[in-house]
């Protein structure tokens, strides 16, 4: 319950775990034990939908009494409740209210109550004392319809948030799995369009290369060429010696040239035309 003071202790007993109706009924019997005679005008009472600041109205010689219950375990009651009892005690022409709770009451609630001396505080503690020991009750809470109208509309729009959550959940799920897709995805094209840059320059630096090596080969060709002219033997290439080789070497190496020729030709299958 937002702006509300949690309690410094919470009650963990029979009356903390009985509905707000009981409790009612519990602290209506009671005033009828103590002598007044009680009129239950509270939602609790059966047929009233509202019950105007007020749960029980007591009787007793020239006393009305208004009483309003505060079913709570968890929060503090505020100093608001005790500002309209007091209010709708003027109006009903009451001569005495009490506000009581089965948890406590905040420090500006006691302090609003102490400036009018015909409004009384009941915490937890003392309505513990006062009503003595409380039957376990078998089921807190039949249905949610049997709740005050207040607690009916918190509970179902809590339930439609639970109910909402799960998809909720989903949806964020999906859009989280999506985004990092999209992110994944767009790292691996950056990463495969370097390696393609990179293998491009490589390949245009290595292209350039060839190409600068080309133009330098024709250049110094000529040159062997003309400063060591090839030598052929029957049309074929012979081998070219830096030693000058007299016409007796020539004549023995072409006799052995041919020799080897006619070898390979006889031992070279013939290839069809």
């Amino acid at each position: 319950m937002s702006g509300f003071k949690p309690v410094s202790h919470r009650h963990d007993d029979a009356l903390s775990r009985v509905s707000w109706e009981t409790f009612e009924r519990l602290v209506a019997d009671h005033y009828r034990g103590a002598g007044f005679r009680v009129e239950h005008v509270g939602t609790g009472g059966g047929t009233n939908r509202t019950d105007g600041g007020i749960d029980l109205k007591l009787f007793r010689d020239q006393e009305i009494v208004l009483v309003q219950c505060k079913h709570w375990n968890c929060w503090k009651v505020p100093h608001n409740d005790v500002h309209q009892l007091i209010g709708v005690m003027h109006t009903a022409g009451a001569t005495g209210a009490i506000v009581v709770t089965s948890g406590e009451f905040t420090a500006a609630a006691i302090e609003a109550a102490a400036k009018f001396r015909h409004i009384r505080l009941i915490d937890g503690k003392t309505i513990r004392v006062m009503l003595g020991p409380v039957e376990e009750p078998a089921m807190p809470h039949a249905s949610l319809e049997d709740m005050p109208a207040w607690i009916r509309e918190t509970r179902r729009a809590r339930t439609s948030r639970t109910n909402r959550s799960p998809v909720i959940a989903a949806v964020g799920a999906v859009v989280t799995m999506a985004v990092a897709m999209a992110v994944l995805y767009s790292y691996y094209i950056r990463e495969i369009h370097v390696a393609q840059v990179e293998a491009l320059r490589a390949t245009v630096a290595r292209t350039a290369n060839e190409m600068a090596q080309a133009r330098r080969a024709p250049a110094t060709l000529p040159a062997l060429t003309s400063q060591r002219p090839m030598s052929t033997i029957n049309e074929r290439p012979a081998i070219v010696h830096d030693t000058p080789m007299n016409k007796a070497d020539i004549a023995a190496w072409e006799a052995k040239n041919a020799e080897s020729m006619r070898i390979i030709e006889k031992t070279t299958p013939s290839l069809p035309p």
